[in-house]
């Protein structure tokens, strides 16, 4: 039996990008959700 169903194509970020959403977070009070909403990613990626 095939699996059908597509996956979502896995998004890579750099340290830079890690950092500045990281500063997003404490300066700026944005939360989780707001940087989920601004990259496209996933949970686990915004939290590690």
């Amino acid at each position: 039996m095939t699996n059908t169903t597509q996956r979502k194509e896995r998004i890579n970020f750099t340290i830079e990008q890690k950092l500045d959403y990281a500063k997003l977070m404490v300066n700026e009070n944005y939360t989780n959700k707001k940087i989920m909403a601004i990259l496209g990613a996933g949970p686990s990626a915004v939290t590690k």
